[in-house]
């Protein structure tokens, strides 16, 4: 395989996925396509058997996977960066090794867009999670009877809709000049996206093709639901002031309404008790708030 003729690249991301590597594996040599494709594994230093699997797999198709060496754990972030760059194809797709693709069209279909609709610099498709802690199946939900839509950068701000990288196709070139310094944050897909948007449209394919595990060892599913807001709202100012502000009102609508879904959960700041006031100021105000509260407060409350 040479890399003139290398249309895609197919870049597995993987980390202690031993329970869902196979059928990701799978899913991915069962696509269809008119074009060649690499595989390219980014693992980061799994402790499992991930790795051993994956040789295997790679001993029964020579040629088509290419296995970046690795000897410490990286962190999602940097282990993505390695992938990016490691890629050859025109075009990137990505699975994560614990999600698993639906449509052995999925690739084809995605390339063929992109290749006709050269406003487009990504492109995403319908999914279903899997919450296999609750034994639960649901179809992201998307009221749009066309063949496709088109979303700005400005829209995906306001709301990461995409979900999961592992239903993302890029042309390639955007994910290669995307600047190291972004890769001193924390990034995952939503910010990667939000970078690459910059330079063109997103486009939806409204079609179930992928399906996004939710298991008690993912990094982010086995965050309780307070600390993913919280989380978020601190990964927002980050992106915020990385960004210049040119997203700024977006951001902040964004984190308006993640808090509100915190004060729902954890309540509103609400002055009861000497003790709750210490606690409510500590979670949402900034350490100068502390000098202007006892000036309004009573000191009965606040000591």
């Amino acid at each position: 395989m040479t890399d003139s003729i290398t249309k895609c690249s197919i870049l597995l991301v993987t980390y202690n996925h031993e329970s869902y590597i196979n059928q990701a594996i799978d899913s991915i040599l069962e696509q269809k396509t008119t074009f060649d494709y690499e595989i390219v594994v980014a693992d980061d230093c799994s402790k499992d058997s991930t790795m051993s699997i994956i040789q295997q797999y790679a001993e029964n198709h020579p040629g088509k996977f290419r296995i970046l060496a690795n000897e410490s754990n990286l962190g999602i972030t940097l282990n993505y960066k390695r992938g990016f760059a490691a890629c050859k194809g025109e075009y990137i797709a990505i699975l994560e090794g614990d999600d698993f693709w639906t449509d052995p069209l999925k690739i084809q279909k995605h390339v063929d867009f992109l290749e006709s609709n050269k406003a487009c610099v990504m492109t995403f498709n319908q999914f279903v999670v899997h919450d296999m802690k609750k034994k639960r199946y649901n179809v992201q939900p998307w009221n749009w009877d066309r063949s496709f839509q088109l979303i700005t950068v400005s829209e995906l701000v306001l709301d990461n809709f995409i979900g999961n990288f592992s239903t993302c196709v890029y042309k390639a070139k955007y994910l290669k000049q995307l600047d190291s310094s972004l890769y001193e944050l924390t990034v995952y897909d939503w910010m990667t996206n939000i970078m690459v948007a910059q330079n063109g449209l997103i486009a939806y394919l409204p079609e179930v093709m992928s399906v996004y595990r939710l298991h008690p060892n993912g990094t982010w599913s086995q965050k309780k639901e307070l600390e993913k807001l919280k989380d978020t709202i601190s990964l927002i100012e980050q992106y915020d002031k990385y960004l210049d502000g040119l997203y700024h009102e977006e951001f902040n609508a964004h984190k308006r309404r993640l808090q509100d879904r915190i004060d729902n959960i954890d309540g509103p700041l609400i002055i009861t008790s000497k003790e709750s006031i210490k606690q409510k100021v500590k979670k949402y105000l900034p350490p100068f708030a502390t000098s202007l509260l006892k000036g309004i407060i009573p000191p009965k409350f606040y000591k």
